[in-house]
């Protein structure tokens, strides 16, 4: 790819028919760019892109769908552990991934953009609960997954990494933060429970020191325990009131947010933008989700994880600063907008 961005792109979307692969065609078309898109499921509505039927994990399947195509962007996965059993979400996340990166090395693809998660490290919906090593997570950061999901995504990272080397195909992992939706939809679905966590947080701040370690180490335990049981595989229900598990979930996904525009950007940027080997990014805001200051979370949150740089403001709990350095990426929409009544 040249060094300016080309006026029009012939790209190829994986999982087309999905909430954010629609979203992520529609601001590509909206960019000039030319959309390809497969999925194994029709769109609900009529797309405004040459759609087609494609499974990944055929034999086979993808190669015809890529003659002439500039760039991939893939989309297609089982994006939950409660949703696919963990052989499927094997077979799609992992087999489907290697196989498109094959067929892209066979047909001369030589730049593609993979949604990968902020799960990736294993911190949210693991069933074996372990300590973050230090703060900001940066992607550097060791993983220890124990889901299937999450698992799923450090083996998409790692085939990226391998058809760097191997066959020299430039591509991006994209670790998304929680959101993933349009601002007007977070703000009925998410306003509240932001309020409410943060106003937990404030409580927590108001006591005394050893009090408040006792009530975050009573929701960790609690939160913990539905882990172990398998909460997020569908079977174990959390015990924890609705305010406290949301502060709990907040915490395990690092405070972090991005808004699915603001995503559907960080794709277009990452496919358009020259750049050379496998880079795992993650894609957030660079303020935390409850616009608190991030020393203050950290203290009270995560008192035995070690800060590796000074915190400084209400900045994210996980550095966004490789997606800005490599694709000039900076989030406009932050979660404060998403707290307003």
């Amino acid at each position: 790819m040249s060094d300016s961005e080309p006026s029009s792109l012939r790209i190829l979307v994986t999982g087309c028919a999905g909430r954010v692969g629609s979203a992520a065609c529609a601001d590509l078309i909206g960019a000039g760019h030319h959309v390809i898109g497969i999925d194994i499921r029709e769109p609900d509505d009529d797309p405004p892109f040459d759609f087609r039927l494609c499974d990944l994990t055929q034999e086979g399947a993808i190669e015809p769908h890529l003659q002439g195509i500039d760039a991939v962007l893939h989309l297609a996965a089982i994006p939950a552990p409660r949703l696919g059993t963990p052989p499927a979400i094997f077979d799609l996340n992992c087999s489907g991934t290697f196989r498109l990166f094959q067929a892209c090395a066979d047909t001369d693809v030589h730049h593609v953009v993979v949604a990968s998660s902020i799960n990736a490290i294993g911190y949210f919906f693991g069933t074996v609960p372990f300590e973050l090593d230090y703060l900001p997570a940066d992607e550097d950061h060791p993983k220890s997954t124990s889901d299937a999901y999450s698992f799923s995504k450090q083996i998409t990272e790692d085939i990226g990494a391998y058809f760097a080397r191997r066959e020299q195909i430039s591509n991006a992992c994209l670790r998304f933060g929680a959101g993933l939706a349009p601002l007007a939809e977070l703000r009925l679905r998410m306003g509240e429970g932001l309020r409410s966590a943060r106003a937990l947080v404030e409580q927590l701040v108001a006591q005394t020191e050893d009090e408040a370690r006792s009530e975050i180490h009573r929701m960790r335990s609690t939160y913990d325990e539905a882990r172990r049981g398998r909460t997020f595989e569908g079977e174990h229900r959390s015990t924890l009131p609705h305010a406290e598990q949301r502060l709990m979930s907040m915490r395990q996904n690092y405070f972090s947010f991005v808004e699915l525009g603001e995503a559907c950007r960080a794709m277009r940027l990452a496919l358009t933008t020259a750049f050379e080997g496998h880079h795992t990014l993650f894609v957030v805001d660079r303020r935390n989700s409850l616009a608190l200051p991030a020393q203050l979370l950290a203290r009270l949150l995560y008192a035995d994880v070690a800060p590796r740089c000074e915190l400084l403001g209400n900045q994210a709990l996980v550095d966004w600063r490789r997606a800005t350095d490599l694709l000039s990426f900076d989030s406009q929409i932050s979660a404060t907008q998403v707290m307003e009544p």
